[in-house]
């Protein structure tokens, strides 16, 4: 026998209706009639595509911070530096009547670190530099920098070649690295930092040779010795 029934409905997504059963037996087979859920689609689809949204939001502010932490300084630096005391030098050799002079590694630091200070004062690098250290290795020098773009501080790596020409010890921006990550040089590129020599000694004291040693630089000179003791009056 043939049986036929009308059924309302209605479930947790909202959509509700009438079905409508046809059974004969063996074959059963019923349409839904449907109102309201069209509504609950669009809310689906709304509330997905905010979570999406929320997710690429999260994403990019995780990646945002990772990229700031990387660049951020490792170690406090500033821009001090400490005058080499070239007076007390010249009077150690006058003593050991030699014509050479010894600068230390840490000395030559203080003063690539004096001229970086007035390098930056007549040139535009893009970035403000807030702090540096400069380490001599042989004819290398690294000056671990601290610096700030825009809102973004940072910390940063750049590598010297030194070489000397005259009484100028001249130092060659070759590399610069972020927490060992390469930047290109199209990106940031200083000219070289020059280093007068003579500017810090009397004009009767004449730089006739330039060493580099493993723990620093050894100057030599030509001196007219009976003029040295008036100079350091």
């Amino acid at each position: 026998m043939n049986q036929e029934s009308w059924e309302y409905f209605s479930n947790r997504d909202k959509f509700h209706g009438f079905r409508y059963t046809f059974e004969n037996g063996r074959t059963q087979a019923y349409w839904e009639f449907l109102h309201g859920g069209g509504g609950a689609v669009m809310v689906r689809k709304k509330r997905t595509a905010r979570r999406f949204f929320l997710g690429v939001l999260v994403l990019l502010l995780v990646i945002l911070g990772a990229a700031v932490w990387f660049v951020s300084p490792a170690q406090s630096l500033d821009m001090q530096y400490r005058s080499i005391d070239f007076k007390d030098k010249l009077l150690t050799m006058l003593e050991k009547r030699e014509p050479r002079m010894t600068l230390s590694t840490e000395e030559l630091g203080q003063l690539s670190k004096k001229n970086m200070v007035e390098y930056l004062h007549s040139h535009d690098l893009g970035v403000e530099v807030t702090g540096a250290e400069f380490i001599m290795n042989g004819t290398r020098m690294t000056a671990n920098i601290n610096g700030q773009w825009g809102l973004i501080p940072f910390g940063a790596s750049l590598g010297f070649q030194m070489s000397v020409e005259g009484s100028q010890l001249q130092l060659a921006h070759q590399s610069t690295t972020i927490r060992g990550f390469p930047i290109e040089a199209s990106l940031f590129q200083l000219e070289p930092i020059v280093i007068s020599l003579k500017d810090y000694l009397p004009d009767l004291v004449t730089i006739r040779d330039v060493k580099f040693l493993s723990d620093g630089l050894e100057l030599h000179f030509k001196v007219d010795w009976m003029a040295i003791p008036s100079l350091l009056k």
